[in-house]
């Protein structure tokens, strides 16, 4: 299930678009089928983890696919992020957000796109790239850019302990009812693949509670904050759900995307801290729960 541009872009321009928002085995059965009965596919789009449920899609399998009926694979590895994993090896193209983590200032906007030398549209590609590439990013915003990404690797480091143990603090809750994280992810072995050796499973998380009203009381006294973008040096929470797909909330919780889904983007804070904060922020669940 992707962020929610990557798809609406995909449907409004170009030839229109598959979507598979599961991203399982299932899936990938019928997108083999379709292109075995002779349905051709310009490339496939995908995140790496996806977001706000974290999960990854079988990247072996899915170059595989493309090796074989022809198409291009697009990942985009925000949220994953190239320290954490390695993921070029099995795309044609590798697309990130600088915005989010790579800068974490939250002063400059940038992007990245990638290109696999080993692929098998890299000629083509790259021609096109050097015919409509135009450079026109602000100098300013590289200086800024560069500047902020300096620290990178140290503050990757500490966002994953940090949301690791926002995940365990979120996991021992018996108010929570599920955690949304790569390391606990029924698709965790997708993610080891790739996973560099001093790689971890990224900042970002998302949680779910029993009921409506627990949700809310969760979010509205959780100290952090409130936003809807990600990567940030500092916490940031936000009602994913509800920013991102609030006219299809219907259509997103067929994919297991709940309306009342918290996502969390955790930052360089101290970790006992953003723990307390969290627990302060379940006292009053468990409030309502009395009430």
């Amino acid at each position: 299930f992707p962020y929610i541009d990557t798809l609406k872009i995909l449907e409004k321009w170009g030839p229109g678009c598959q979507f598979y928002g599961n991203g399982s085995a299932e899936d990938l059965d019928d997108l083999e089928k379709r292109c075995a009965r002779g349905e051709r596919f310009l490339a496939l789009f995908c995140e790496f983890p996806g977001n706000p449920l974290l999960k990854c899609p079988d990247l072996r399998r899915i170059r595989a696919l493309a090796d074989q009926f022809d198409f291009a694979v697009v990942v985009d590895e925000t949220i994953g992020n190239f320290l954490n994993i390695h993921v070029l090896p099995h795309a044609d193209v590798i697309v990130s957000s600088l915005t989010k983590v790579f800068s974490g200032d939250s002063n400059v906007m940038g992007g990245s796109s990638i290109l696999n030398p080993s692929g098998r549209f890299y000629k083509r590609l790259k021609e096109i790239m050097g015919l409509e590439y135009e450079d026109n990013y602000w100098a300013e915003d590289a200086l800024f850019m560069e500047r902020n990404s300096r620290d990178f690797i140290a503050r990757i480091a500490r966002m994953n302990r940090n949301a690791e143990v926002i995940c365990d603090c979120l996991k021992a809750s018996r108010y929570v009812k599920d955690v949304y994280y790569p390391k606990y992810s029924s698709t965790r072995s997708f993610y080891d693949q790739y996973r560099t050796p001093a790689g971890g499973y990224g900042g970002l998380l998302s949680v779910t509670f029993r009921t409506r009203l627990e949700a809310i009381a969760f979010y509205d006294a959780l100290e952090t904050a409130k936003g809807p973008s990600l990567g940030t040096n500092f916490t940031l929470s936000c009602p994913y759900t509800l920013l991102a797909h609030y006219t299809e909330l219907s259509w997103a919780a067929q994919y297991g995307v709940e309306p009342e889904l918290v996502r969390m983007s955790i930052g360089l804070e101290d970790a006992a801290a953003l723990c307390s904060a969290v627990e302060r922020a379940l006292a009053a669940v468990a409030q309502v729960e009395l009430s």
